[in-house]
């Protein structure tokens, strides 16, 4: 075990145990993942760096507006100049026409990397699943508009009434993202060894989009599972950052119905999240606190990290070794001492002539 990584667990108990605010958005561990934090954290080879219990959300995305701008018009000037280049045909010609596809397509993916220049925005996040009303008709449909885009529902345009439907400028807009989150943890080990025997209750606890983090200072573990959910339900238009004085509206891109299904789909996921999150601390639980800790494991004759029914394995076989040793010597021993009677046996000095002295006494 590195002093780094003491020197750095120590540092993150300190501040756990403080009541200084973190830099999640919460300023605080999320309760249901304490008792988790607490079993990883109390062994000697680990400590938790992050972590999320998992959330509904919902998130704008940022824009750089003049930035973004600037980029659309450079490709609307590449792609009229790319016309105008063509062979003369009025509209431009097959070749033109694959040409203009191809700049739209890639002022897309510039647009994309542009808007992202600019943080975001959190509409709505809820670290529990979202409660329905108890009595709700057609005319109550505005409480999930209300509930998932918070203090920025009255700009929300429903996708009845809103006049906007060219796709290509939904693609060019700020997106509106709906998000299921499930639990994820990201764990510093001491020693890769460490880091992959975590993983390993990792992943049969049903993590499977765990994985050991590439990183040349520290052994990093994120633990994630396979339920998030991630899907577009909104945008502002492009030509809203025309209009600089006016408030965009937020148009849209599915039903209200739709959302309802989201946060259908979503609850019924944190269901599954809460379930996964117990067996995986029960998992934990029967290894970190058992005589296969790491913490109390033996090394083996080759200096290798063994488990206890490697140990009790290996045991058994230098008993059963020690054993035919034993016999081996035993029989060994034997074999000299009857060597030895034998050629006594056979010495003149000794019983021959005691022998003889006895035929003679009795003559």
């Amino acid at each position: 075990m590195s002093d780094g990584f003491t020197s750095r667990k120590l540092a993150i108990l300190v501040a756990l145990n403080s009541d200084t605010p973190d830099k999640s958005p919460k300023g605080y561990v999320d309760e249901p993942l304490l008792p988790l934090i607490v079993l990883i954290n109390n062994h000697k080879d680990y400590v938790t760096t992050s972590s999320c219990s998992g959330r509904i959300c919902t998130y704008l995305e940022g824009m750089n507006e003049l930035q973004s701008e600037e980029l659309y018009m450079q490709d609307m000037e590449a792609i009229e100049s790319r016309v105008a280049q063509d062979n003369g045909d009025k509209d431009g010609g097959e070749d033109a026409q694959v040409a203009k596809g191809y700049e739209e397509n890639t002022s897309l993916a510039a647009v994309e990397a542009a808007k992202r220049a600019k943080g975001g925005q959190w509409l709505y996040v809820s670290h529990d699943p979202v409660v329905f009303p108890s009595e709700q008709d057609t005319e109550d449909q505005q409480w999930i508009i209300n509930t998932l885009f918070g203090s920025e529902a009255h700009r929300v345009v429903p996708m009845e009434d809103s006049s906007e439907t060219r796709t290509l400028d939904m693609a060019r807009s700020q997106l509106v993202y709906f998000k299921f989150e499930p639990m994820i943890l990201h764990i510093e080990a001491s020693t890769p060894a460490a880091a992959k025997t975590f993983l390993n209750h990792s992943l049969f606890s049903g993590y499977r989009n765990s994985g050991i983090l590439p990183s040349a200072k520290r052994t990093m573990l994120a633990i994630r599972s396979t339920l998030k959910l991630d899907a577009p339900i909104a945008y502002i238009p492009s030509t809203s950052s025309t209009m600089p004085s006016s408030i965009p509206k937020i148009h849209l891109m599915v039903s209200v119905a739709y959302l309802r299904v989201l946060v259908e789909l979503s609850n019924d996921k944190f269901q599954m999240n809460v379930a996964q999150m117990s067996r995986f601390e029960k998992r934990l639980a029967e290894y970190l606190n058992s005589d296969a800790d790491l913490a109390s494991k033996k090394m083996g004759d080759q200096g290798e990290w063994e488990d206890k029914d490697a140990r009790r394995e290996r045991k058994r076989k230098e008993g059963l070794l020690k054993k035919q040793q034993a016999a081996m010597r035993k029989a060994e021993a034997e074999t000299r001492d009857a060597k030895v009677q034998e050629h006594s046996n056979e010495d003149p000095n000794t019983d021959a002539g005691s022998t003889a002295g006895i035929a003679t006494s009795v003559q």
